[in-house]
């Protein structure tokens, strides 16, 4: 199994109008225990109004499929975020 974390980078608090960014991922049988003991301390590093937009989302992936982030643009994956 793989396990992608995954930023969703929203617009307001409504999270209607998020781009989606790779930020890490995990293969194993524990894979999604690894991502889901990380999403606190990524949460909690964001600041106040950060946490209302963003989110931090682990999502199990088959061997087949591809993560949201990969069909964006190459050039958007390379960016940076700061927060």
């Amino acid at each position: 199994m793989t396990v992608f974390l995954l930023l969703y980078l929203c617009v307001d608090a409504t999270r209607t109008d998020c781009q989606v960014v790779k930020a890490d991922s995990w293969k194993g049988p524990h894979a999604y225990e690894q991502c889901i003991d990380v999403v606190p301390g990524l949460t909690k590093a964001l600041t106040a109004p950060n946490r209302k937009r963003h989110r931090f989302v682990c999502e199990i992936q088959s061997d087949g499929a591809q993560p949201a982030e990969q069909k964006l643009l190459p050039s958007r994956a390379h960016q940076s975020f700061r927060m």
